[in-house]
């Protein structure tokens, strides 16, 4: 489901709205001068601001000993989500200042191992904390597989937060990424959710089959609840695998799913779009289908809840998020950036991120502070770019909220 962008097929992302503006705080709208001040603690964001600005926050980076916990102060109040690692808010007509807390966790190792499935064996990777509440299929989209899945930054950020509040996780892949075959002749490779049974649709069977696995073995059992989480083409096989094996809840991260699945689900289902996602199968209008399927979930009496990722602008530390890049070499390639005229006045990237690579590519040695990095470092940088334009990819910025709806969906 998404276009090849050169130096980073791997790369997809999301999006989110622009400043507004002076809307005005109470009295009229403010003179062209008047601005406040943002303070943001054990993060970044602060700076002066106009009243109606919308204004981003971020933590600071995060070891795998870590997650984020939350934003605390007097102003939380003003967040869309407390709770995030990355949030934002509209800026009121006076100062405001918050604080972003971490909290220490255990590492886990996921275990991988071979499992037979109906055909042959499937490489699957696994997690079950002792007395579990329920476990997670998470989904790889379209092209991908279970081991690029697992060394993905922003699912790893959730299947640290999934286990550490204590969900299991299993990650496969589809039967046409083991093969490397399109064995339906659509010209991808991918989840098929059509036959849907668990028969004679293998993926399915599959799914089936290690569940079952894990049953017999005893590391979980059938009173446990299920739940999906898939990106793109995992997405839209999320819905669908939810419907079929009745699942507690599923999510889908990229993909509207569609309006077959709207009338039939019968479990909660949460969709987190991207504003800006310019994959050709989703962009705006697969967004308006996402929120349209999601109110005809929940005009059935079904709990559906609707997200959306939105633009943010980048800062200076942002690169040495994921830790390869130090924050010296990020800031280094933040002013390159911004000295070449890829960031706008409030740090906004210009366009996607296949516009640095491309230019990248044509004349290396135009950007040193790029050039100086390894390969790997500068795909971290496109998918952060990425990251920030809301672009097709999957995201660890509704972290909590996922968590929220898997524990208690509309509740």
């Amino acid at each position: 489901m998404k276009k090849i962008i050169p130096l980073l097929s791997l790369i997809v992302l999301f999006s989110c709205q622009k400043e507004s503006g002076n809307n005005g705080g109470g009295g009229g709208t403010p003179p062209a001068t008047d601005s406040f001040s943002v303070s943001v603690s054990n993060g970044y964001g602060s700076g002066k601001y106009k009243t109606g600005d919308t204004v981003h926050i971020f933590s600071v980076a995060t070891s795998s000993s870590q997650l984020f916990n939350t934003w605390s102060g007097t102003d939380v109040s003003l967040l869309n989500g407390k709770d995030e690692w990355h949030t934002w808010f509209i800026m009121p007509s006076r100062n405001v200042s918050f604080s972003g807390s971490l909290k220490n966790i255990t590492p886990v190792t996921l275990n991988f191992e071979q499992i037979m499935g109906r055909d042959r064996l499937k490489p699957v990777y696994y997690y079950f904390p002792a007395g579990q509440k329920g476990f997670v299929y998470l989904l790889h989209g379209t092209g991908g597989n279970a081991e690029n899945l697992t060394k993905s930054y922003e699912f790893q950020l959730m299947i640290s937060a999934l286990i550490n509040d204590n969900f299991g996780v299993i990650i496969t892949e589809s039967e046409e990424s083991t093969l490397g075959t399109d064995t339906n002749g659509d010209g991808k490779i991918r989840w098929n959710p059509i036959p849907l049974d668990s028969t004679t649709n293998v993926d399915f069977a599959n799914i089936k089959v290690i569940t079952d696995e894990f049953y017999n073995r005893g590391v979980t059992n059938r009173s446990k609840f299920r739940y999906s989480v898939g990106m793109s083409n995992g997405g839209n096989f999320s819905s669908y695998l939810t419907y079929l094996f009745n699942y507690k809840a599923g999510i889908s991260y990229c993909a509207p799913s569609g309006g077959v699945m709207a009338n039939s689900l019968n479990s909660p289902f949460q969709f987190c779009m991207a504003r800006f996602d310019n994959n050709e199968n989703v962009g705006p209008t697969g967004n308006a289908n996402a929120l349209t399927n999601s109110q005809t979930i929940s005009g059935r009496g079904v709990c559906s809840k609707y997200l959306m990722q939105e633009h943010s602008p980048l800062y200076a530390e942002r690169f040495a998020r994921k830790g390869d890049i130090s924050i010296s070499q990020s800031t280094a390639v933040f002013n390159e950036l911004k000295t070449k005229g890829f960031l706008d006045s409030k740090n906004y990237f210009i366009g996607f991120s296949d516009a640095l690579s491309t230019a990248y590519q044509a004349n290396p040695l135009s950007f040193p502070a790029m050039n100086s990095l390894s390969v790997l470092q500068r795909i971290t940088v496109l998918e952060q770019i990425a990251l920030a334009v809301a672009d097709h990819h999957i995201y660890s910025d509704y972290n909590s909220a996922t968590l929220k709806f898997l524990n208690s969906q509309c509740n």
